[in-house]
Parts: structure tokens; C-alpha cells; sequence
């Protein structure tokens, strides 16, 4: 890929226009198969009346990707609905598919899994929960019906109700969080046969409350998948050799063994890896130059992966690791050791390091601009009704044209603050690059998400990315209000993802983003305030220095939240000093002792809960304790995060 070439977004329109352009001729079949699916999905969604002949179209294609075929032809031009052809929206993707590493084979082996224990001898409805379920029944009832078995396919969300007769209602979804819209889907299906579950897992725990409700499910363990066993020695070897495309000339390296204690760490994870993380694997590769260590590590391998393939290959810079090589389930990348994290205050050149990573990660994966009648993203109405509170769609149209104050271009995982961190020399680097970058949350392809996300992974202002900005820039133009709406978009998404499942260190890490976050997005939004209700003036406001704690928590024990529509405590805080510091200190310690971890960040102490967030309520509860253990009350606040205010905090 050169850097001339724009990505394009994946859209609904996209797809439904390619798979138009190609009627009648063959295609690579898993992205047939894919584009067919998130079109059915969207018909689903939509209440699109070609939508049964969309769920026709996909489940013969995945009859014929179940039966190994490589190839498929696409559909005539006139059996796709022409509303999809110019629908923009982006496709809504699974994140089991697109970020967690399973794969279409998986959904087959999954249909064998309860082919071999079934009890239920009737015929039987595959209903794929929607948005992620829907990729991967099609292939389950495919498997069924080349097993004899009497199989309907059909896609479900919470509330709707399936004709479902006198069969068996198969439930097909991603791998649980909870198992709560499973376990609510299937005790509300009609008829007297009853549901089952099938779902791929990453730990067996995960479908327990399924089972304690009664409801028979079939599991295909993470040990089982496509992603994990490919990272197998001899499977690994295997796949390099026929699939890989090695991107320096020359002999290609020949795989070495895996790297003792971070083999696969779908089986057993690394330090600092999340269970649900896609599967890696650290490898020796044996070069003329001597042996190399490397990193294995998943990417989609259908259309969902395009990007991600596109960024490894594509990206030149010395701040993420260097591409080795692309396959097309994995890419191959020099292996990085972390020798230090960023700390509380990094040095200002690393943070315009990483200000240059951006711009120049955007000028080589530049995206195409968003074609007429482009929905607006949800995102922005979002932000702009929290800010405002009226005329949200004239102030979201506001909000859109301030974020096109840099071209559309590919987003790195959003600069999420534990992605970056110091090798041994001292030098920025960066992890993460490779994930996919239209993922469900992610509706807004600019930089300025990325440069506005590093004042939390930097700990800054938006002065200081603003005015390193100005200075890559010049032209006069402020950078101020862009970079709020971005942060302020950034924060909606980021603060639905952040870790829910801690050790002290991942704690720790969590609280301090969780904080800067609502800090941030504080600051943004009084910002913005001043900005679109002085429309006379057209002049930028100046940036206050304002940071609001919420005098109540919000519903989540850790949940940063948009600034308004909560109640804001005091701006500043009491100020403590010497003994009465030192007294709040050690109270704070020892009524933290096994259910928080203290954390320091400047002026305030964060109160990160341990544990996981099953047992978040009896932390919360206790947080009521804490005020009257304190010498003054008020030094309980909320700020994404509970803390307790040591100083000025303003």
C-alpha cells in the first residue's frame, strides 16, 4: 500500500457497491461471505424488507465457505437492495471477529461440538444474537444441514420474538461477558421446545450463570480455537511458510521455537495482557544475520482485518515496532521490551514525539472522506446534548465541522495510555498499532481523537498538544475547541472500555486514566461551553482551568462521565498540610487495606478498586465509610474515580 492510497471506511454501502461491482464473478470467499452477513445484519436492523433474501444469499454462501470452497460468486447486481448501496454508516462489527480472535471456522467446529452431546433430536432454529452471533450462525446451521439435521437460520436481538414453532431454538452469539442477554433471549423464546446456547469461550466460568438458570450450553474453549492453535510450533511453522510475505528481501527467516514463558498467551497470558486480548505468541526467528526475536500476534483474516493489514504494512516510523511480516490471520513484528512506562509527568519532547507519531501515521494512512448523505455520528448528538442541553443537532453539526479541521485518517487504537512506554535506551514507543481500526465504538476517523487522547496517556493539557500543534501547522488557527470535541468524544468511548477485572498494577494504571479522563473531558466541555454560545463573536474562548469532581458517584464504581448532568462539587478542594496530610494518609491506608489501592496523582490520592467488579457493590458501600473516618469530610470526592483531595486541585 502506498501512502497516496486512501483507506476506505468500511460502510454498509461499501461493501453492498463492491459485491454489486463484481456480480457474477468469483471472490475470495470468507469476504463474500462477510459482506453478506453485515448486510442481512443491517437489513435485520433496519426492518429492510430485502432482508430475506439477504439471509438467503448469506446462508448459501456459508454453506459453500463450510464445504471449504475459496471462492464464491458474487450475487446479481439486482438482488441487493438498492437502500444499501447508499447507506453510510459504518458496519457494525463483532468484537469477537474483529479484536478478540474468533474466526469462521470456530462456528463450524462449534456445530460439531453439539452435533457430538445432542439430546434434542427434532428440527431446530440457529438464531444468531445480533450483532456478533449473526456472523457466525449461518456457518452453525451449515454445519447442521451437512449433518442432516432439519436446521431454519434466523437473527435475534433482546425483545423480538422469532416464529419458532415446534423447534429448538439454538442461540449463537460472541464469547460472554455475563451471560445476562443470553440468558434473558432464551428464557423468552416461544414455543415448547426451549433454547439452548451455543458460544465460543475464553473461560468456562463465563457460562455458569447459564447453567445455574437451566439452560443447556455448548462451549468451544479458547484452547480450541483457530487463533490459538495456529500459534503451535509446528502449526505456526506450517502457516509462515505458506502464508506469510516477508517484507525485506532476501531468504525469508526460518521459525526458531517460541519464546519460553510467553509461548501463546491465549493459554497462558503475558504480564499485563488482558484475557480477552487476541492471541500472540513470541517467537526466535533463525536469520543469515543470526537468530531475531519476534512477536506473533492475531489479526482478522477476512475484510474486518484489511485495515490492520494495511497499517503493518504501511506505517513508517521509529515509535511503533517494525512490520516483519503479513499473513493473512497474522502479522509478524519485532519484539519490544517495555524497560520503563511513561510516569506520572513525562518529559515534554516525548509527548512531541508522540505528536509527530500521529501526524505522521495520518499523512501515511490518510482515509477516504465520508461520502454525501453520511449519517451523523451518534457520538457527536451525544456530546453536544451534554454540553448544551438544546438544539443538539445544530450544535452537533458544529461539533462535526470543528473535527474536520484535519483530514480522516486511520485511528491507532486511539493512543490508549497504556500503549505507549520507554524501550531501554530511553526512547518512545508504542504498542497497539495493529488493531483494528473500525471497531463498534470508533464512528469518527481523525487524528484529533488521537492527539486529544494523548493528554490523557501524557498526563497534559490540551494546551500543551494544542500548541504543539500549532507549531506542526502553522496558519494561524486555533486548535483548542477541535481538539475538546475530540476528547470529549474520545472519553464517551474510552470510559465504557476501561478494565473491569484489576490486579494493584492494572488498579493503579486505570484510576489515573479514569481521572485524567473526566479531568479532561471537564476542561473540554467548559471550553466548548464558551465556544458555541458565542456565536457573535466567532473568537475563541480561553481554556479554564477547571477540574469538577461529582459530589455523587456515578453508577459505576469507575466510569468517567460527560461533565454535565451530574451535580459538581467545589472546583478547588481544602488544602492539607503537614501533620493533618500525613494523619489523612495513613486513614486512607488503612481503611483501603484489601479493597482499594491508593494511588497518588498530584494533589489528590485515587481510590482504585481491587478485585473483580462482581464485588464492586460491597466497595462501593464502603466509600461511605470513609467520610467519617476522615478529619474532614469534604476530601471525598469523585472524579472519575473516588478520591481524596491533599491540596489545591484546581
Amino acid at each position: 500500500m502506498t501512502a497516496s492510497t486512501a483507506i476506505r471506511p468500511l460502510t454498509v454501502g461499501s461493501l453492498a457497491r463492491d459485491l454489486a461491482a463484481r456480480a457474477g464473478q468469483p471472490v475470495p470467499g470468507l469476504r463474500c461471505y462477510e459482506s453478506l452477513a453485515a448486510l442481512w445484519i443491517r437489513g435485520c436492523d433496519t426492518d429492510l424488507p430485502g432482508a430475506q433474501i439477504l439471509q438467503e444469499m448469506t446462508a448459501r454462501a456459508a454453506r459453500r465457505l463450510a464445504a471449504d470452497e475459496d471462492s464464491l460468486v458474487a450475487p446479481e447486481y439486482l438482488r441487493i437492495p438498492n437502500r444499501l448501496l447508499k447507506d453510510e454508516s459504518f458496519v457494525r462489527l463483532p468484537a469477537s471477529l474483529a479484536v478478540q480472535g474468533v474466526e469462521w471456522q470456530d462456528a463450524i467446529t462449534l456445530a460439531r461440538t453439539w452435533l457430538e452431546g445432542r439430546e434434542w433430536a427434532g428440527p431446530v432454529l440457529v438464531a444468531g444474537v445480533r450483532t456478533g452471533g449473526a456472523y457466525l450462525a449461518p456457518l452453525v446451521a451449515a454445519q447442521l444441514e451437512a449433518a442432516g439435521v432439519d436446521a431454519r437460520l434466523t437473527s435475534v436481538r433482546p425483545g423480538e420474538r422469532p416464529e419458532v414453532g415446534d423447534r429448538r431454538v439454538l442461540l449463537v452469539d460472541d464469547p460472554p461477558l455475563t451471560g445476562r442477554t443470553l440468558r434473558s433471549i432464551a428464557q423468552d423464546v416461544p414455543g415448547p421446545a426451549g433454547a439452548e446456547v451455543l458460544v465460543p469461550v475464553f473461560d468456562a466460568a463465563d457460562v455458569q450463570g447459564l447453567r445455574e438458570a437451566g439452560i443447556a450450553v455448548t462451549v468451544l474453549p479458547r484452547e480450541q480455537w483457530q487463533s490459538t492453535r495456529r500459534l503451535e510450533p509446528c502449526a505456526l511453522s506450517a502457516y509462515l511458510t505458506a502464508e506469510a510475505d516477508w517484507q525485506d528481501a532476501g531468504r525469508p527467516p526460518v521459525l526458531d521455537g517460541l519464546v519460553p514463558g510467553r509461548e501463546n498467551s491465549a493459554l497462558a497470558p503475558w504480564p499485563g495482557l488482558r484475557r480477552r486480548s487476541p492471541a500472540k505468541a513470541a517467537v526466535r526467528l533463525r536469520t543469515p544475520a543470526g537468530v531475531r526475536q519476534a512477536v506473533a500476534g492475531w489479526v482478522p483474516p477476512g475484510i474486518f482485518g484489511d485495515a490492520a493489514r494495511a497499517a503493518a504494512t504501511a506505517v513508517r516510523s521509529p515509535v511503533p515496532p517494525a512490520t516483519l511480516a503479513v499473513a493473512p490471520a497474522l502479522v509478524i513484528s519485532e519484539d519490544l521490551t517495555p524497560a520503563a512506562p511513561l510516569g506520572p509527568q513525562p518529559a515534554p519532547h516525548l509527548l512531541e514525539e508522540a505528536v509527530d507519531y500521529v501526524l505522521a501515521r495520518a499523512r501515511q494512512l490518510p482515509v477516504e472522506p465520508a461520502g454525501r448523505g453520511a449519517p451523523m455520528p451518534a457520538v457527536l448528538g451525544t456530546v453536544a446534548q451534554a454540553v448544551l442541553g438544546e438544539d443538539a443537532l445544530g450544535a452537533a453539526v458544529r461539533l462535526h465541522h470543528l473535527l474536520s479541521a484535519l483530514p480522516s485518517a486511520l485511528p491507532d487504537n486511539r493512543c490508549e495510555a497504556e500503549k505507549w512506554f520507554l524501550d531501554g535506551a530511553g526512547r518512545l514507543r508504542k504498542t497497539g498499532h495493529l488493531a483494528h481500526a473500525y471497531r463498534r465504538d470508533n464512528e469518527l476517523l481523525t487524528p484529533l481523537l488521537d492527539l486529544a487522547a494523548l493528554t490523557v496517556a501524557f498526563g497534559s493539557g490540551l494546551d500543551a498538544v494544542a500548541e504543539a500543534l500549532a507549531r506542526r501547522l502553522p496558519g494561524g488557527r486555533p486548535w483548542h475547541a477541535a481538539l475538546s470535541v475530540a476528547l470529549l468524544c474520545y472519553g464517551t468511548a474510552r470510559g465504557e472500555q476501561l478494565p473491569r477485572t484489576y490486579n494493584p498494577q492494572r488498579a493503579a494504571e486505570t484510576a489515573v486514566e479514569a481521572y485524567r479522563l473526566q479531568r479532561g473531558m471537564s476542561e473540554a466541555a467548559g471550553l466548548l461551553q464558551h465556544v458555541l454560545n458565542d456565536t457573535a463573536s466567532g473568537r475563541e474562548a480561553a481554556v479554564p482551568r477547571v477540574v469538577r469532581w461529582w459530589a455523587q458517584p456515578p453508577g459505576a464504581l469507575v466510569q468517567p462521565r460527560l461533565p454535565f448532568g451530574g451535580t459538581p462539587a467545589p472546583e478547588t478542594g481544602p488544602v492539607l498540610e503537614g501533620e493533618e496530610r500525613e494523619m489523612t494518609l495513613k486513614a486512607v491506608a488503612r481503611w483501603a487495606e484489601g479493597r482499594f489501592h491508593p494511588v497518588r496523582e498530584r494533589q489528590v490520592l485515587l481510590l482504585a478498586p481491587v478485585g473483580a467488579a462482581s464485588a464492586w457493590h460491597q466497595a462501593r458501600s464502603a466509600l461511605e465509610d470513609l467520610a467519617g473516618l476522615l478529619h474532614r469530610p469534604g476530601l471525598l470526592g469523585w472524579c472519575g474515580v473516588p478520591l481524596v483531595s491533599l491540596g489545591e486541585a484546581g
